[in-house]
């Protein structure tokens, strides 16, 4: 269903500042390809922007500066050389001492930035994909798998489709083509909403030292709330989950005064080994299935982006909107950083592979018990803040029952 994964569950921050990225794009790939991915970043927000504006969705878009702070020593000379690293990718980034109710040491900052609700925002979107002739949305029918090459096959739990061109869109692509599962890291993170009776802050902050704490404002109906997220693992390996929403409400009664905790929730996406996004073909024996994702927590300018390069090559535009910089999203691309990265991630998945059958976790009466994913065979682990159980290896999460929350997994445990 639209907006029922991690969009609707996003802080929704749309910035080209990104925490610490510039510094780690540049020092993996270089200044040419940092100042690429910056471009994607706001050619996307650009759209974005005039995307609300000409259509008129009413999705309380804002803009705002985006903040990366430091807290100490260490997390400065990162600002620091994040700072640099940005200006160098030609993002007028600027220095600045935020102001928040606890002590920083500085921040960078790249003024003129967004916030918004994104799932005003994807209904504003599929209302105006209603209204167009020949074009249809379809919820509430689960897809197992995509076939073939030259006009692949759709299989749904409903039926098949055979389609032209398929675009996987599926935070990680569920087709095992271009074995992205394994060229990608599963992470989780979570968020607090919280009335405060106080002054709210009036940009979007990221921490750069750990744990990470991420500040915004929304609007929930007709009153501005604090939106404050952060802490996060990897997904299915750390225990227990609640102590991850008791740590961000600890900390947020002790820096803003906070009267009531409205919402929690948690959301998580994928990090590719190299740090990079993908859209394009799943494969190169294909160009007919097309993937989008490894947005890294930043699917909403990822996102877009993505989508301009994969309309780009749809409709057979080389000189599309997205050109300049369509080379960063390159699923086919290999680089000596991004695969030392993936023999790490694998490793780490081999040892839960096989800690998961030697033993088996635990589930809330204390039995051992072995929940076994239907992707890859891993045994998955009680996430108790959200009732599910959690893959360790490549991120697919079952509600108590079984059943698919999120993939790669395509089928519920059992089948």
């Amino acid at each position: 269903r639209i907006g029922a994964g991690t969009t609707g569950r996003t802080t929704a921050k749309v910035s080209a500042l990104q925490g610490l990225r510039y510094r780690e794009l540049v020092r993996r790939h270089g200044v040419e390809t940092a100042r690429r991915y910056a471009a994607a970043q706001l050619a996307a927000l650009e759209w974005m922007d005039q995307t609300v504006r000409s259509r008129s969705i009413d999705c309380h878009w804002e803009r705002r500066p985006a903040l990366t702070y430091a807290t100490d020593a260490r997390s400065q000379r990162e600002v620091d050389e994040e700072r640099e690293a940005a200006a160098a990718a030609g993002l007028p980034v600027d220095q600045i001492s935020p102001a928040l109710p606890f002590p920083t040491t500085g921040a960078v900052v790249l003024t003129e930035q967004a916030q918004f609700d994104p799932l005003a925002y994807l209904d504003g979107l599929a209302d105006e994909l209603d209204a167009l002739p020949g074009a249809a949305i379809f919820e509430g029918a689960r897809v197992r798998s995509v076939r073939g090459v030259g006009r692949p096959t759709v299989v749904t739990d409903l039926g098949s489709v055979v389609a032209q061109t398929v675009i996987v869109a599926t935070l990680l692509p569920i087709t095992d083509r271009g074995l992205f599962f394994a060229r990608a890291e599963p992470k989780m993170s979570y968020t607090l909403a919280l009335a405060v009776d106080g002054p709210l802050p009036s940009g979007m902050y990221l921490s750069a030292s750990s744990p990470t704490r991420s500040i915004r404002t929304a609007w929930r109906d007709d009153e501005e709330v604090l939106v404050v997220g952060g802490g996060g693992h990897t997904v299915g390996r750390s225990s227990p989950t609640s102590a991850e929403y008791e740590a961000l409400e600890a900390w947020s009664n002790e820096h803003f005064p906070v009267r009531e905790v409205l919402e929690r929730w948690s959301a998580h996406d994928y990090v590719p080994a190299d740090q990079l996004p993908w859209a394009g073909p799943s494969s190169p024996l294909t160009s007919s299935v097309l993937v989008a994702g490894g947005f890294q927590k930043w699917g909403m300018t990822n996102g877009t982006a993505a989508a301009m390069v994969l309309a780009d090559r749809v409709l057979g535009r080389s000189d599309g909107p997205s050109a300049p910089w369509a080379s960063t999203f390159d699923v086919l691309r290999a680089s000596a950083h991004g695969l030392e990265e993936t023999v790490r991630l694998n490793g780490g998945v081999a040892f839960e592979m096989a800690s998961g059958w030697i033993r088996p976790p635990t589930d809330d009466g204390g039995r051992r018990r072995r929940v076994v994913c239907s992707h890859l065979g891993g045994i998955c682990r009680p996430n108790d803040a959200e009732g599910t159980w959690d893959c360790p290896l490549h991120g697919s999460r079952f509600a108590a029952d079984g059943s698919v929350v999120s993939g790669p997994a395509t089928r519920d445990v059992g089948r």
